[in-house]
């Protein structure tokens, strides 16, 4: 049965929920050009800081990445009622509400998943958002702050009442962070309480796991995050494996490579060479997982300082896992990938001013905690 979220329909039971630091325009681009037909949402931005810089570029949207949402979080109803309308007129097909972020840096400030021990203010945002767009709005929180107060359920129903046209559930407390396994028999609960679309989220790190989540939840869809970094393959794994039961290939090796060096590149062209290389290095480290060999490259990785040096490293990489050949593949993807932004392989200099300003919120938040 097809899953609405208010007046759209999706082509898809896979989302990719909020990652700060994770989930930018670059990631989402490349996410797109391997699943066009999944959920996505931007990363979290703070409703507060949009009053200072309602140009924030975290609310950046590509042409062809919708449906696409954009994520808020706060706990002044009516900021975040701004928030909600700025991302409408930015393009946004939903806004979602972060109610489940347990990064301390957020939830002492009553953001986060900190609204889940003040329901009636979490209800009365999800009310005033509600009033104030057009769009769907949905919520994102936790089975509870910790295992005295699981409130998951009673929560949800808040939130549907409130006007929430969908929420994802992330298996774990706020205590919890992301240690332990998350449990699932509480999504479940949410879902029989709930008439509207409920997602589930943890520990989703395989196809298999994404079909045990919906047998065992019954949910609508499951929300795929830390198992998609470095594997952007995954999510359309996932769907396949859902509709057809069947497991696709995993990527070689070579297009990995690839595919780490033209999200490194990106970052650089989006966000300068500091910030883009700063940014690149873990998500290239997260590529190389699960290659044989590659810890002492991933070790090279976390001290590259420009485009050049992540593709010498990565072409001795192509060399020792799949040789000769593979490096000389790899080595005319970064001739091509380059050509793309008019340059030279390593000859382009990039500077702070040339590069796109970093989102506004970037140092607000841990650089990859996942609400």
């Amino acid at each position: 049965m097809p899953v609405k979220i208010g007046n759209f329909t999706l082509n898809s039971r896979v989302y990719v929920p909020p990652m700060a630091g994770v989930t930018d325009l670059v990631f989402r681009s490349i996410v797109r050009q391997i699943d066009p037909g999944c959920l996505m949402s931007t990363e979290m931005v703070s409703s507060r800081a949009l009053l200072a810089r309602p140009e924030s570029r975290i609310m950046d949207l590509g042409e062809t990445e919708h449906p696409i949402g954009i994520q808020i979080f706060g706990h002044e109803p009516d900021v975040m009622a701004h928030a909600a309308q700025l991302a409408e007129k930015r393009g946004a097909d939903f806004v979602d509400i972060n109610m489940g972020c347990p990064v301390p840096k957020i939830t002492k400030g009553k953001d986060g998943c900190a609204l889940m021990k003040e329901p009636e203010l979490a209800e009365e945002i999800i009310k005033t958002v509600k009033s104030a767009v057009s769009i769907p709005v949905t919520v994102k929180f936790r089975l509870g702050w910790d295992d005295t107060s699981r409130n998951c359920v009673s929560f949800g129903e808040m939130a549907e009442g409130a006007g929430a046209s969908m929420v994802t559930v992330h298996g774990r407390t706020r205590q919890q962070l992301y240690s332990g396994k998350a449990d699932w028999s509480h999504i479940a609960l949410v879902k029989k309480a709930l008439t509207i679309p409920v997602f589930g989220n943890g520990d989703v790190f395989s196809p298999e796991a994404a079909m045990r989540m919906l047998e065992t939840t019954n949910c609508d869809g499951v929300a795929v995050a830390r198992g998609s970094l470095g594997n952007p393959w995954l999510i359309p794994s996932i769907t396949r494996y859902l509709d057809e039961g069947i497991l696709g290939d995993a990527p070689s090796t070579l297009e990995r490579l690839i595919t780490a060096y033209e999200h490194a590149s990106a970052l650089v062209e989006y966000k300068g060479l500091r910030v883009g290389i700063n940014e690149s290095r873990r998500h290239m480290i997260n590529y190389t997982k699960g290659i044989s060999g590659a810890a002492p490259f991933r070790n090279r990785l976390t001290q590259i300082s420009s485009k050049k040096d992540a593709a010498e490293i990565l072409a001795e990489l192509a060399f020792m896992s799949e040789g000769g050949t593979a490096r000389k593949n790899f080595l005319l993807a970064v001739e091509q990938n380059d050509l793309k932004y008019g340059e030279h392989p390593g000859e382009r200099k990039h500077d702070r001013k040339s590069g796109i300003k970093t989102p506004v919120d970037v140092v607000s938040v841990a650089p990859v905690a996942v609400p």
